[in-house]
């Protein structure tokens, strides 16, 4: 496509950043928790009043928000219809819309009709913890003891549900459950709503809060979670270690708003980056384990370049999905030096999950957050905990340990999900 097509299509633009994380609630916050270079997860033990019957389980760590009071936010006849997931995704929203510098009280001024303003959100377990809680209760103590409000609290839906009720959006709204993948792909369609002349204003993002005794245990059943029991308890997740045995689970949020680009220069907006590629892949493989030939995963890379119109070359990091698994890690990166070929050695990629923790459906949208606040500050993530690489990933720069200051133009991220979803995105810096 020429540049002339391309500066007539609608483009989908981040104009406000909502994070909320175990690292930190809200833009600064974050930042500042990034370039802190310390790492949120603790052992369990250490969460005693908040987390309970995990004894049991191989794993021993997570991370988790101790910082988030939600009675700051909602009066009590709203809060007692909202489970903490549908409470981090409203909050996070509200951020993202406050930083988008949107009216104080947060809802969208009457110039916007409400009908052009929407929600694409993701979620991997939805309000599944909180039902189980629930369940807890109903076995101890019956019916009577279960909140009428269950049966809309549950389900994934009742994120974009009350994003939009909060703030009178009428137009299109939406929530997936694509496991690990989601918060890419709420990000890819919100782009896409707007794009296709559907919305001028999406709020976007994902939000998870998996940390129940049943829910942990299922994971921690299939190998998937870290058994690392020495110290520090941080190094329990190591992506492109060693030694690295799995992730630690964690709860968070991140919301962003995204703006047809016409319509965030005329409100003169301040633009974090342009989305301008996307790409969603099956693997139709296996329910956890990578595919071995990694046909998809590649289609996904290089479809995500090719829909942002760019060269390998062009990339300048890649924040991978990173999880930390022994089979994953190398998998991926093995795919992206097929797809990038030599020059994959100058490309910097570093697994930001060492800091929060991995949230689960909502892990690609924390990690276009720290995307976004590296492309404006010119800075490279590390990958925290990185003190033995993987002797197989010795061609690939992983940015071990500590930050760096690099300008950063076209970002690639890529997020996959258990059955073989592959999602990726390109944010681009604006000229």
């Amino acid at each position: 496509m020429d540049q002339g097509s391309r500066s007539r299509e609608r483009r989908a633009v981040i104009t406000g950043i909502g994070p909320l994380t175990t690292i930190g609630i809200g833009r600064e916050a974050f930042w500042a928790g990034l370039l802190a270079e310390k790492s949120a997860i603790r052992r369990i033990a250490d969460f005693k009043s908040q987390i309970s019957n995990f004894e049991s389980c191989h794993a021993k760590h997570a991370a988790w928000i101790t910082d988030f009071d939600a009675t700051k936010h909602f009066p009590p006849h709203r809060l007692k219809r909202l489970d903490r997931y549908v409470q981090f995704s409203i909050v996070a929203s509200k951020l993202a819309l406050q930083d988008a510098g949107f009216a104080p009280d947060f809802a969208l001024s009457t110039e916007h009709s409400a009908l052009r303003c929407g929600v694409s959100f993701g979620t991997g377990l939805g309000g599944l913890a909180h039902a189980e809680h629930q369940h807890t209760a109903f076995l101890e103590k019956g019916i009577r003891a279960v909140t009428p409000a269950l049966a809309f609290q549950i389900w994934g839906g009742s994120a974009h549900s009350n994003i939009a009720i909060e703030f009178g959006l009428q137009g299109p709204a939406t929530t997936n459950s694509n496991s690990c993948a989601s918060g890419n792909i709420a990000l890819m369609d919100a782009a896409r709503f707007i794009r296709d002349g559907m919305a001028d204003v999406m709020i976007a993002g994902a939000a998870e809060c998996p940390l129940a005794p049943l829910t942990f245990a299922a994971f921690d059943h299939i190998h998937t979670m870290s058994r690392w029991q020495g110290d520090p308890p941080q190094h329990a997740m190591r992506p492109f270690h060693r030694e690295r045995d799995g992730f630690v689970m964690a709860e968070g949020a991140a919301a962003f708003v995204v703006e047809e680009y016409e319509h965030a220069k005329k409100r003169d907006a301040r633009i974090y980056a342009e989305i301008t590629g996307w790409s969603l892949t099956n693997e139709a493989h296996h329910m956890t384990t990578p595919r071995p030939d990694g046909a998809p995963l590649r289609a996904a890379i290089q479809q995500a370049l090719d829909s942002a119109h760019l060269r390998p070359e062009q990339i300048s990091y890649i924040n991978p999905h990173g999880s930390s698994t022994p089979a994953n890690d190398a998998h991926e990166c093995q795919q992206l030096a097929q797809v990038f070929g030599g020059c994959i050695k100058r490309i910097p990629i570093s697994g930001t999950k060492a800091y929060t923790g991995h949230t689960l459906g909502a892990g690609g949208a924390i990690e276009a957050a720290t995307c976004l606040l590296a492309m404006q500050n010119n800075w490279l993530p590390p990958t925290l905990h990185l003190t033995d690489p993987d002797p197989l990933l010795h061609d690939f720069d992983l940015v071990p340990l500590h930050a760096r200051d690099e300008k950063l133009t076209h970002v690639l991220s890529n997020s996959f999900g258990f059955g073989g979803i592959d999602s990726c995105i390109v944010l681009s810096r604006i000229p």
